[in-house]
């Protein structure tokens, strides 16, 4: 692959080709849209340095290879910046019911991701690696070096705020989120 010999057209389409979707994983994990970016450009700068570890394993290998180096850059930051408070309640864990896909419908994607965005990063991080990323407990645990029963409770708990959110959001005449 050029990228891996330093090609620097191959790897400006590279990053042409990625910059947005990544930016936007980037994003999820992120305070903001500007740490979002700057995680972004850190994944792309690793990437051409690793190119020559990818190996191609079929269609979509190429984005599922960067987007988890975005993952593990993100998650690293926040860990490193003591922004991963993850703990197990005392009581354990919740057993809270997802919000009716109707009401979640019911919600702009603008709007659900502003709600997304607003959570604490810990709740935020193992809501996005599981419902967004496609995670199991188990790698979560592994990533953020918690236990499984830590990301389960975490994501239960996101998921209470979440619905509290829309539960709010519908009660507000005019959609707009208080």
């Amino acid at each position: 692959m050029l990228c891996a010999k330093g090609d620097r057209s191959a790897q400006k389409e590279l990053y042409n080709r990625y910059a947005a979707r990544l930016g936007a994983l980037c994003s999820r994990y992120a305070n903001g849209p500007e740490e979002g970016m700057d995680l972004m450009h850190d994944t792309m700068a690793k990437a051409f340095g690793k190119m020559g570890q990818y190996r191609y394993r079929g269609e979509g290998s190429l984005y599922s290879w960067l987007s988890r180096m975005a993952v593990n850059l993100c998650v690293d930051r926040l860990r490193k910046e003591g922004r991963l408070g993850v703990q197990v309640p005392e009581d354990g864990i919740p057993d809270i019911p997802d919000p009716p896909a109707e009401e979640v419908r019911a919600v702009p994607l603008q709007d659900l991701q502003a709600m997304i965005a607003s959570l604490p990063d810990s709740k935020r991080v193992v809501f996005n690696m599981f419902c967004v990323d496609g995670f199991s407990h188990r790698e979560i645990a592994e990533k953020l070096g918690i236990t499984e029963k830590s990301s389960s409770s975490t994501l239960a708990r996101a998921k209470k705020m979440l619905s509290r959110m829309i539960q709010e959001y519908k009660k507000n005449e005019d959609g707009r989120l208080d």
